[in-house]
């Protein structure tokens, strides 16, 4: 699909291989802000000019053109509106064990005008980079998982999995928050919201993944998939 410069949405392309699961690709001026989210992938941005930025841990993260960065799996990040004429990015989605488990920003100088022109093959190189560079895992990150973990693997209600960590419901949250940046409702809602990707991507109907995803219907789904990825499930579908 082509896009003008006047594009508010991204365009998205499957690679057609095991160690990228997805490319989207954004031509116009300056860049979306999105809600905090995360992705089940490890998210690597290209910049080719302009810049992009995303609000991380409290802090603003920029990435200029000529620079990669690579969000982590699992990682909550929210876009950040920039002002720039013109901004040309290309997003590639990964497997988590393909790429490193630590925020990462790499300069690749100006090797590519547009986002076409950047390859499967140009991407592994990347995240190749990024896990030479990668450090130990820490005791955090591991916590990390293992909360993310109880919270999409269990139906319970977060009274009983609060009490599973041995920490009363109030608790529960307040560590959720400080070690995953949102409520556990919330997270629960955005692993959701990456499950309805996963089943657009391998092409089941839109109605179908909103009952599956529990959602009330159609319509529900498309208003937080389009607040959270700045794309309608009908486009994503189509692309």
């Amino acid at each position: 699909m082509t896009r003008s410069a006047s594009a508010t949405t991204w365009t998205y392309r499957r690679a057609d291989r095991d160690d990228i699961v997805e490319l989207a690709s954004w031509r116009g001026a300056g860049s979306l802000g999105l809600r905090p989210h995360f992705h089940d992938e490890s998210q690597i941005v290209v910049v080719l000019s302009g810049s992009r930025a995303f609000r991380i841990d409290g802090a603003t993260v920029t990435v200029p053109a000529g620079h990669a960065a690579l969000i982590p799996a699992g990682m909550l990040h929210a876009p950040v509106p920039t002002p720039d004429d013109e901004t040309v990015c290309l997003n590639a989605y990964v497997p988590a064990s393909r790429a490193s488990s630590s925020l990462s920003i790499l300069r690749i100088g100006a090797r590519w005008r547009n986002a076409d022109e950047i390859s499967p093959d140009h991407i592994r190189e990347i995240a190749d980079d990024t896990l030479s560079r990668e450090r130990s895992p820490s005791a955090r990150l591991i916590d990390r998982s293992e909360l993310g973990i109880a919270l999409t693997a269990s139906v319970e209600p977060i009274g009983a999995i609060a009490a599973g960590f041995g920490r009363s419901r109030e608790g529960f949250s307040r560590m959720v928050r400080r070690e995953l940046g949102v409520a556990p409702h919330a997270f629960r809602l955005l692993a959701r919201l990456n499950h309805a990707r996963q089943l657009l991507r391998a092409g089941e109907p839109i109605a179908a993944v909103a009952a599956d995803t529990g959602f009330s219907d159609q319509s529900h789904l498309t208003r937080l998939f389009r607040r959270t990825f700045g794309t309608t499930p009908g486009v994503y579908w189509r692309d």
